[in-house]
């Protein structure tokens, strides 16, 4: 996977399991924080998800 499939697919992952986060501002948050992570940091923590 490439690195914004990754990006799209954990902050998705992230937001959808913290219902509590209603506003978009936070989501653009986690975007971003995922955004600078490398593509090594961005496939480990995918493979926390798929576990």
């Amino acid at each position: 996977m490439d690195k914004q499939h990754l990006v799209e697919l954990i902050s998705s992952s992230l937001i959808y399991e913290n219902q509590t986060l209603n506003s978009r501002e936070t989501s653009n948050e986690i975007i971003n924080y995922l955004n600078r992570l490398n593509l090594d940091q961005l496939r480990t923590m995918s493979k926390e998800f798929i576990l």
